[in-house]
């Protein structure tokens, strides 16, 4: 008899907390991958009015969001390049009449991208980051110490979502009496707001459940935050850097 193959997140409860958009398409996979998904968006995405932009050697889109509220702005010239922080702002845009020139192998922070090789413009280029309003200002400022010239174009506002106590209730009921196996966190704000939307159960459960983040800055941010239980790193804030670092995880749980 062959035996039956078990789908990697099988049996996993995993709570979502990412943008409502963007949570959407990772419920779908983590379904598909024989989890059980959670939707809690922990931030919501307002856009923002700005003006098109033109005339720029170099083109930096922060996050996946940057994207989807800024490429219409952009006016590229030939010769300008495009570089992405990450490959989920990467895929973003390979949907778009833009494509990343430049894109950090690995990681998917500022440090990931001003560390790439390929990052190098001479004194006086013109510099645009397009980004949410309240970004990191390491990117704006290492280009002006290089002497280039730097714009923004903040595209959109990260806003804590107004939650219904009903509807967090209900969330901490089940959580509390069925079981949530992972929560997700793929920013250091979307971790702050879900702390700050949770009553004192629900804080007390996060403080209990094995947390995914994107990155180490996220994780020092959490343990910071007094979340001292387990902590998964994936390679990425992209969906299928999420998934894998679950599927890892669960493959060892289940060897173990």
């Amino acid at each position: 008899m062959i035996p039956k193959v078990m789908p990697p997140l099988a049996d996993l409860t995993v709570l979502v907390t990412r943008p409502a958009p963007q949570a959407a398409v990772l419920c779908e996979e983590i379904g598909r991958q024989g989890g059980t998904a959670i939707a809690f968006p922990a931030v919501e995405i307002v856009a923002q009015t700005a003006e098109i932009a033109s005339g720029h050697d170099l083109i930096i889109f922060a996050s996946v969001n940057a994207v989807a509220h800024g490429v219409h702005l952009i006016e590229k010239s030939p010769t300008a390049r495009v570089a992405a922080i990450g490959r989920a702002t990467a895929a973003a845009l390979a949907q778009t009449s833009l494509r990343a020139d430049i894109v950090p192998e690995a990681g998917f922070d500022s440090e990931a991208l001003l560390a790439h090789p390929d990052l190098t413009l001479a004194s006086g280029a013109r510099v645009l980051i397009v980004r949410g309003i309240g970004g990191r200002e390491l990117m704006r400022d290492t280009f002006t110490a290089r002497g280039m010239i730097v714009e923004t174009r903040e595209v959109y506002q990260r806003v804590r979502p107004t939650i219904d106590p009903a509807t967090r209730d209900a969330l901490e009921v089940r959580w509390d009496s069925e079981g949530i196996d992972v929560v997700t966190a793929t920013s250091i704000e979307t971790l702050h707001n879900l702390i700050g939307m949770l009553s004192d159960r629900g804080r007390t459960l996060l403080a209990k459940t094995p947390l995914l983040v994107a990155s180490r800055r996220i994780a020092e941010a959490a343990q910071a935050a007094g979340l001292n239980g387990m902590m998964l790193v994936a390679n990425g804030a992209d969906d299928a850097s999420m998934i894998g670092a679950m599927a890892r995880w669960r493959t060892r749980a289940r060897v173990a």
